[in-house]
């Protein structure tokens, strides 16, 4: 998954045009940071799932040692 982080506006004596250009600017980042948290929230679940599987083997191959 590839991001694009948008470089913030400059600054111009054109004020309307500047309002323009930050607004946009931050419906970007906004999006840009949902999708962030949208993959960084996936990888943590596919982790938890990992850490899971991985507990139950141990608990497994621990029960059937002891035995």
């Amino acid at each position: 998954m590839q991001f694009t982080k948008q470089a913030m506006p400059m600054f111009t004596h054109d004020h309307a045009a500047y309002v323009r250009q930050m607004y946009d600017w931050h419906m970007k980042m906004a999006q840009y940071h949902e999708q962030l948290r949208a993959f960084h929230l996936e990888r943590a679940k596919q982790l938890q799932k990992l850490a899971e599987e991985r507990a139950k083997t141990s608990e497994i191959s621990s029960d059937t040692s002891a035995a």
